[in-house]
């Protein structure tokens, strides 16, 4: 055609390669805005299964912190006013012993912490779900850190459980604590049969008063836990909303 010089058919030439580009571009284009929108539902999938296994973990700890804050509770209201509720010599050193667990909770991140590292989190193309997921997990990372309150190993474990006698170690780790398939369990046991100078262990506990200063700070270090995972439970089930908005 050019060397004919049909300007006409050189013109439609011209205008079909054009759009036979612009067609390939494009279709390139939806090709990957498709393919990266299915990486998307994929990550935004992925962190909404993390965020119901943190909510999971919470509402697990959380009764178990409470637990082991009222434990507390009782027998620091035993030594500071001599108070029992009703409650026996036994049940006494047991609430003791049992406000010494400690349960440390870790956080599934994993999704969030490879979309960060990889420079791809512009994948989750909400800036408002962008920003409260960093919020979430720069809050969460805090509280399980060496520091946080879901991380800490408290001083009074050690203290009470080194001042107690074997043979009521041995049958409380037996009789009134159970751990399977990832669920604990505290256990309402009663008094080891044969047993006895209970009344003045609880006594001697009661009056060291290293021991008692520390169960105070870790009784109330448990019941700060419980009220922040009621906090950031409401923060996970409104990210697992928003999330659920966008798939």
């Amino acid at each position: 055609h050019f060397r004919k010089q049909e300007w006409t058919a050189i013109g439609i030439d011209f205008v079909i390669v054009v759009i036979g580009v612009f067609v390939g571009l494009q279709v390139n284009n939806w090709n990957e805005a498709r393919a990266e929108a299915e990486r998307s539902r994929e990550y935004l999938s992925r962190i909404r299964a993390e965020l119901v296994s943190d909510m999971t973990q919470l509402e697990r700890h959380r009764g178990l912190w409470q637990t082991g804050a009222s434990e507390g509770y009782v027998a620091i209201s035993y030594a500071e006013t001599g108070a029992r509720g009703g409650a026996t010599d036994w049940e006494i050193l047991r609430a003791f012993l049992h406000a010494s667990q400690s349960f440390q909770l870790s956080f599934a991140d994993t999704t969030y912490s490879e979309l960060r590292s990889a420079g791809e989190l512009r994948l989750i193309a909400d800036a408002d779900l962008r920003s409260a997921l960093a919020d979430y997990y720069v809050l969460v990372a805090a509280r399980r850190g060496g520091l946080g309150p879901y991380q800490l190993l408290s001083e009074y474990r050690e203290m009470v459980r080194g001042r107690m006698r074997s043979d009521i170690m041995r049958y409380y780790w037996q009789a009134c604590y159970q751990q399977s398939a990832g669920v604990t369990n505290f256990i309402d046991c009663p008094a080891p049969e044969g047993v006895t100078g209970i009344a003045d262990i609880i006594r001697q506990l009661a009056a060291d008063q290293e021991i008692m200063d520390a169960l105070r700070y870790w009784a109330d270090t448990q019941r700060m836990a419980v009220e922040l995972a009621g906090v950031d439970l409401g923060r996970a089930q409104s990210l697992i909303d928003r999330v659920d908005d966008q798939l």
